[in-house]
């Protein structure tokens, strides 16, 4: 019975075969549409919050620790933030001072102290050293407005950080960087270029002041000399005179990007 079927499977086989080469079968071919993919959007999230148009008062140790519920020594403050230490975060630092420091801010008639962070870093890195005690990572719910930062965190001030935290350093600070004599060098290895940096950008730094008109040394060591040739010539371009070596001031001296 096996044999009979096996020659009229071939003969259906065949059939279908034959009608699938036929020239009424319709074309299935799909015709690609192009298709747009929209770009990603990224949203840059700000550094700092916005100026509040507070100003620098004397500190009262006194209201801040009762409110906080323990004694404060507090350095600067402004009606709605300070910054400062607890008597017992200073029982735990070296002679030179705590590395660390606490945020301190008035909420609803009490003051509170939601951060803790860094005193080497601008308050601009929060993310990275600042926290929550027992919490985690600092936010920027947790950070004082702009212009409060530049008045009670003193690094935020400081001429390394300046263009990251549009603060204004003092006078005596920018003198004192032009002035002080370096006791050794270290590798730049990023903008702000500043004194006592060496390496390849200071040299090509050295090189452009030297034909803007400036006597400087072309020996890769950025010393006094430098800082004070640097000066000058962000007064004569209109540049925030610091001294060092800035995006805006690399820019106005160099065509071509900072290496690396």
């Amino acid at each position: 019975m096996f044999k009979r079927l096996v020659p009229i499977a071939l003969l259906i086989l065949t059939a279908c075969g034959g009608s699938s080469s036929s020239s009424n079968t319709p074309d299935l071919s799909v015709v690609a549409t192009p298709t747009t993919i929209p770009a990603p959007t990224t949203t840059v999230v700000e550094i700092f919050n916005p100026a509040s148009g507070e100003k620098a008062i004397e500190c009262n140790n006194k209201a801040v620790g009762a409110s906080y519920g323990e004694k404060v020594k507090l350095e600067f403050c402004t009606t709605t933030w300070a910054m400062g230490d607890t008597d017992q975060d200073t029982w735990n630092c070296p002679k030179e001072g705590c590395a660390q420091t606490r945020l301190y801010r008035l909420v609803s008639d009490k003051w509170i102290s939601p951060v803790i962070c860094r005193r080497d870093k601008p308050l601009t890195r929060f993310a990275l050293s600042c926290y929550v005690p027992n919490a985690g990572p600092a936010t920027l719910a947790e950070i004082p407005p702009k212009d409060v930062a530049c008045i009670i965190w003193q690094t935020n001030k400081s001429l390394t950080f300046v263009e990251e935290t549009g603060c204004t350093p003092s006078k005596g600070d920018i003198n004192v960087s032009l002035s002080a004599e370096c006791t050794g060098y270290f590798a730049a290895v990023s903008l702000p270029l500043e004194k006592c940096d060496t390496g390849g950008a200071v040299t090509v730094m050295q090189k452009q002041l030297r034909a803007a008109g400036y006597t400087v040394s072309v020996d890769g060591y950025f010393g006094p000399a430098m800082a004070k040739a640097v000066y000058a010539f962000q007064g004569k371009k209109g540049l925030q005179q610091l001294g060092i070596i800035d995006s805006a001031t690399w820019s106005a001296l160099s065509a071509k990007p900072f290496p690396g």
